[in-house]
């Protein structure tokens, strides 16, 4: 038995409630086996054809940040049917904007490093600037990590601390001493497209799990209007930032430092090679 509920697709109402009392929810069959076959060819076609771009990044975690630059071919899962919807309900149909979308992996054999507790930010959406109305108020930036391949028990596996917003605990010892009771550390384990939510602004980490099985994950963030970018350096490319509809183009809006600078330099190649290839390697 689990120690969190699991909800299906057909069971938006209940999620939503569910992430609104503890900002996280699990989500099963998010991805269906043809969107698996699909995602799993494609990241083995990927790191075989331009391994540079997925050297590690972190221990040995292999990574690609950039991954919809060059790729158009995986725009649908940029705002996925499944969910996507529930994004939308937590952030705001009209507010919801694009913020990161990568694949993580971990080769069976190389083991994977467990992480310390942490958030995703330097700076927290808890000023009367930032902060929006309504019941889901904190979500100012959201991701969803859908898994790619079954995680069992013993397997590496993401990890959630329900509710332990920076606002009120300033580290991970701190949530543990004052929460008391109400402190969970909740490891997720489930089969492939399993989907995770989570409020990037509590606790999480990566667990570590047995050297000989392998991880990989498909990690989609989201930020407001109102909100800053998520990052600095992640690159909208010039298909979605000029897309003719106009609310794909305010979905793609909200720009890093290097999107700007990708688009004053025209969208080349060369700003391609130097901002991420020649970082990998």
């Amino acid at each position: 038995m689990s120690e969190y509920p699991i909800f299906t697709p057909d069971q938006q109402s209940e999620f939503l409630e569910f992430y609104q009392r503890h900002n996280y929810g699990v989500l099963s069959d998010a991805f269906s086996a043809e969107d698996l076959r699909y995602l799993n060819d494609f990241v083995d076609r990927s790191m075989g054809e331009i391994p540079k771009e997925w050297q590690p990044a972190i221990e040995n975690v292999h990574s690609h940040g950039q991954i919809i630059v060059n790729h158009p071919e995986v725009d649908p899962y940029l705002q996925h049917t499944t969910a996507f919807p529930l994004v939308q309900a937590i952030m705001g149909r009209d507010e919801v904007r694009f913020a990161q979308f990568d694949f993580r992996d971990v080769p069976r054999g190389l083991g994977d490093t467990p992480m310390s507790f942490h958030r995703d930010r330097n700076f927290y959406p808890s000023t009367d600037a930032t902060r929006r109305n309504g019941v889901f108020k904190e979500s100012n930036y959201l991701c969803v990590i859908h898994y790619l391949c079954d995680v069992k028990e013993g397997d590496p596996c993401f990890c959630v601390v329900p509710n332990s917003y920076h606002q009120k605990y300033g580290s991970i010892e701190e949530a543990r001493e004052k929460m008391g009771d109400a402190y969970q550390e909740v490891p997720i384990r489930g089969p492939a497209g399993t989907a995770v939510f989570y409020n990037i602004d509590i606790y999480h980490t990566r667990r570590s799990g047995l050297a000989q099985n392998s991880r990989r994950t498909q990690h989609s963030y989201y930020s407001c209007a109102t909100s800053p970018p998520l990052t600095n350096w992640v690159l909208v490319p010039q298909r979605l930032a000029e897309h003719a509809d106009a609310d794909q183009r305010r979905y793609y809006s909200q720009w890093s430092e290097a999107t700007q600078e990708f688009a004053d330099a025209g969208y080349t190649t060369a700003y391609y090679e130097t901002h991420v290839i020649d970082k990998r390697t």
